[in-house]
């Protein structure tokens, strides 16, 4: 006999956890409690929502298994229901059973809307499946079956009158009886790798479906080491901890912190959600000795209304956070990603807008502007009333207005979000940026400026090329300030050169930019640098230095010395002055009574958390 489980991941890259912790747990306790007799074979089939639906159905149909369980999230509902529709047409007599956060709460009406599905396991599924495959596959044919499903915890199901029962939630499992998937990691190849070191979250945050179990359950921390060092001795390039709080224990996730600093094995990085606010002194400290890319924060600030705040039920010392998110800033080792969410209660256009403003002066490597999600179960569907909350009926359930913010101000923030992922979150803008978005009233309205643009221009919905977004900013700035200096501030060989910078510092590219189509380097004196000056001055790869390959492998741009200042403001570049020193950025500006200065770009040596190439500011060729 064989069961199927079935994910549908967002992304090809994506793995689900979930699906494999079902297998490893069954098949271990099977392997155990039936040893010598022929157990069920369960196998996973992973796609993706990008997968056309037919194929997927098709590559169900000829696994001609007895139970197929989909697991369910807010992302893949919708595609798991027509595909199960469909299934049970061409395949009658297999079980259809789903699970997961997108079904656990609602599971009578689903059953009463989709007669297809045979049942649905609630909460946490390990013992569960493990019950429902001894279920499915170990019963006797002559058995009430319905008599066995009535025993199983976490359940809700059709009996064989079809009516809908609903049994007992099921008791949470300690996380040391599930199995370490990663065995083997021959089916993770190219793939994100998810690992789970706690379940539960103490917060109740209104708008989530952690905030229902408020119980935190933790994996012994001798496993914890142990399932560490396997991802660390296979070198993995990638672990994401799905922890929910990871930090909320700082006992817990300070020893994991400073286990990963201790044994750090120069490639693979692991990323956290945390709380911010929580983040100390030790932690600091811990912080301070890791290589640059080791770990990565995901901070959810959400807002910084205290109104709305208190009514979301988060509790968040803002103050705390942004001084802490500087403090890891200025270690220049730690990507940081910082998370709001529009559409909250007594939240409005002002407020986010304020909330925005006050995010972004915390200077995160990414800012992630969401809107809510009404999540099926959370406190915050049941304040949909009160709130005058309307969002979208299907997934992903997103806020359309509320009696604070109408659906304009909605479409309106879905521009600035667009611009934000463009121009920021990309980080190839960073010190144009720097340069433009003090010309503007607020970093808000300067993007809220640049989507107008967009609207204007009808670019919207079309698949620009890398160079196209750089010139459509350029082409905003020139409408926007015109090309003379309108005020004392713009410049536009300013901007050009800082453009210009931007662009050369994360792609080695191979053709001119449209704004910039001449090389502005004599070609002679370009080689001449890598044959002579490259080694004699700068020891580009001394002793078995190639002067064609570091050539190839960089690039030498100029840059006009009043742009300097944003571009050394938050880096550690330095300068190579004609005497042949090499002395770290402090005021060259006299050393270059031309006003140029030379970018020497180094795409072999990037920064692991920007992936920019490194920089050396030459005063002279």
């Amino acid at each position: 006999m064989k069961i199927v489980l079935a994910a549908l991941n967002a992304k090809y890259v994506h793995s689900n956890l979930a699906v494999y912790d079902l297998q490893s747990y069954a098949k271990e306790k099977l392997n155990k409690e039936f040893a010598g007799k022929e157990i069920p074979k369960i196998v996973i089939r992973e796609y993706t929502i990008n997968h056309n639906l037919d194929q997927i159905l098709q590559s169900l149909y000829k696994e001609k298994a007895t139970m197929i369980a989909f697991s369910c999230y807010i992302w893949n509902i919708k595609e798991i229901l027509t595909i199960s529709e469909e299934l049970h047409k061409v395949a009658p007599a297999a079980h259809i059973w789903l699970g997961g956060p997108e079904v656990s709460y609602d599971s009578e009406k689903l059953l009463e809307r989709y007669p297809w599905i045979e049942g649905i396991m609630r909460g946490e599924g390990e013992a569960t499946f493990y019950d429902l495959v001894k279920y499915c596959g170990l019963q006797d044919s002559s058995s009430d079956g319905n008599h066995e499903l009535k025993t199983i915890s976490g359940i809700t199901y059709r009996d064989i009158k079809n009516c809908i029962c609903k049994n007992p939630d099921r008791p949470l499992l300690s996380l040391d009886e599930i199995p370490f998937i990663y065995n083997g990691l021959e089916q993770f190849d190219n793939k994100i790798l998810y690992y789970e070191s706690s379940r539960g979250c103490p917060f109740s945050c209104s708008y989530c479906l952690s905030s229902i179990d408020k119980s935190v359950r933790f994996r012994s921390m001798d496993r914890v080491y142990r399932e560490l060092q396997f991802f660390l001795d296979h070198k993995v390039n990638q672990v994401k901890f799905i922890d929910r709080t990871f930090n909320c224990n700082k006992k817990h996730s300070l020893a994991i912190w400073q286990y990963l600093a201790e044994h750090d094995n120069g490639i693979t990085n692991f990323h956290f959600e945390v709380a911010g606010d929580l983040i100390g002194k030790e932690e600091l400290e811990v912080f301070q000795k890791m290589r640059p890319g080791l770990i990565q924060l995901e901070i959810g600030l959400q807002s910084t209304n205290q109104a709305t705040l208190g009514e979301i039920r988060r509790v968040m010392n803002v103050d705390k956070l942004r001084d802490t998110m500087h403090s890891i800033r200025g270690l220049h080792n730690i990507h940081q990603h910082l998370d709001l969410i529009a559409g909250l209660p007594y939240e409005d256009f002002v407020t986010f807008k304020q909330s925005f403003n006050e995010a972004y002066e915390m200077k995160p490597h990414q800012l992630q502007l969401g809107f809510l999600k009404v999540l099926k179960g959370s406190y915050m569907e049941t304040q949909v009333d009160a709130y005058g909350l309307r969002y979208q009926n299907t997934q992903p359930y997103e806020v359309l207005s509320t009696k604070w913010l109408s659906y304009d101000d909605v479409l309106v923030l879905k521009q600035v979000e667009d611009m934000v992922e463009v121009y920021y979150n990309g980080g190839q803008f960073t010190h144009v940026l720097n340069y433009l978005i003090p010309m503007f009233d607020s970093p808000f309205d300067f993007y809220l400026s640049l989507g107008r643009y967009y609207e204007n221009m009808t670019l919207y919905g079309i698949g620009f090329k890398r160079e196209m977004r750089y010139r459509v900013l350029r082409d905003f700035c020139l409408e926007y300030f015109g090309k003379e200096n309108v005020t004392n501030r713009w410049n536009v060989e300013i901007f050009d050169s800082l453009l210009t910078f931007d662009y050369y510092l994360r792609e080695n590219a191979k053709t001119r930019p449209c704004w910039s189509p001449d090389m502005p380097i004599d070609k002679t004196l370009y080689q001449n640098f890598f044959k002579n000056a490259g080694n004699d001055l700068y020891q580009l790869s001394a002793p078995d230095y190639d002067s064609k390959a570091a050539a190839r492998m960089m690039h030498i741009e100029p840059v006009v010395k009043a742009a300097l200042p944003y571009i050394v403001e938050e880096s550690e570049f330095k300068v190579l002055t004609k005497e042949k020193d090499i002395k770290d950025y402090d005021s060259p500006f006299d050393v270059n009574t031309e006003g140029i200065y030379y970018c020497l770009y180094d795409y072999e040596n990037r920064n692991p958390l920007t992936r920019d190439g490194s920089v050396v500011i030459l005063s002279c060729l």
